[in-house]
């Protein structure tokens, strides 16, 4: 639990003794090798070998398919906004002539009389606007 501290002497040792310990195990390593290098323990090794590249394969298809279709949505996401966006360049602009030339017109007229509003261009804002008949009629007797 508590390590004590370890004199120079005592660390110097350590390191010799794992030296030895890596070297030994160096040694057994080699010595396993040659002991297994039957056609039998290949023949393992090579079946170990196909199983993990098999594994290794499915994986590989299955990300591969998965960025297939983070690619496919993110060029779908580009499209949900670049198509809207261009539809808008193309369409809005006689929209917005259009609007531009009705508010010009209102405008005109009420500014083109020097009395402020003549009561034809009343008559055409209240057109405009949604209200039924006696709605009409009570807006013409209060701006009277």
């Amino acid at each position: 639990m508590f390590r004590h501290k370890t004199s120079p002497v005592e660390q110097k040792e350590e390191k010799k003794d794992a030296l030895t310990e890596e070297k030994s195990e160096a040694k057994t390593a080699q010595i396993k090798t040659v002991k297994d290098a039957t056609p039998e323990a290949l023949r393992d090794l090579l079946e170990k070998n196909l199983k993990w590249s098999q594994i290794i394969y499915e994986q590989n298809r299955r990300i591969n398919r998965k960025m297939f279709w983070y690619a496919f949505a993110g060029w779908l996401r580009l499209l949900i906004i670049v198509v809207p966006l261009a539809l808008a360049v193309v369409f809005l602009p006689p929209f917005i002539r259009q609007a531009w030339e009705q508010y010009q017109g209102l405008v005109g007229q009420v500014s083109s009389t020097p009395g402020g509003i003549s009561p034809n261009s009343l008559e055409k804002l209240l057109k405009l606007l949604p209200l039924n008949s006696v709605q009409q009629e009570q807006l013409n007797t209060m701006l009277k």
